[in-house]
């Protein structure tokens, strides 16, 4: 992701941290009921951790994606699904889900994949899942370059694993 958007990002979680702020003073100056007040909260934890991460994104300089011998390195969100060996894939597709293109990566055991991610993590990539097909998604936004090229070279790679191992 440019580091561009991700000042834009980081402005717009300020943004709705000073709303929730802003709410969350209405409820506790008396002036709104308490659902006030628990919004005001939420929103200022949830886009507060939003925050962080997109800081810490700005200083990160590891790659967002390495496709090398083993497999697919994934760092390109915060449920990045980490290495993915080429043997443990099922298939690869490139799709669309709210106008955003994205990669698609099927495994063939998502419930193992699933069980060596932990906490919230974990959670977020079974939610992921129960809404696409694939339990690793990549999002062009998080790239630089074009998502067709990645996964041109993507599925390529994939290929020329299984036809090595098949050979064996």
């Amino acid at each position: 992701m440019g580091k561009g958007k991700l000042w834009l990002l980081i402005l717009a979680c300020l943004a709705f941290i000073a709303a929730g702020g802003w709410i969350f003073s209405a409820y506790w100056s008396g002036d709104e009921v308490f659902i006030y007040g628990i919004i005001g909260v939420i929103c200022m934890l949830f886009f507060g951790i939003c925050l962080i991460y997109f800081i810490l994104k700005l200083f990160d300089r590891a790659p967002g994606l390495i496709l090398n011998e083993e497999g697919i390195v994934d760092n390109s969100s915060y449920i990045a699904g980490g290495l993915i060996r080429w043997k443990d894939i099922h298939n690869i597709e490139l799709y669309q889900l709210a106008g955003q293109k994205m990669i698609g990566i099927q495994l063939k055991d998502p419930d193992s994949y699933l069980r060596s991610q932990k906490g919230i993590k974990r959670r977020l990539i079974s939610i992921n899942q129960g809404m696409v097909q694939a339990p690793v998604n990549i999002a062009q936004s998080a790239l630089r370059m074009p998502l067709e090229q990645i996964y041109e070279e993507m599925f390529h790679r994939w290929h020329w694993q299984q036809k090595s191992r098949l050979s064996e």
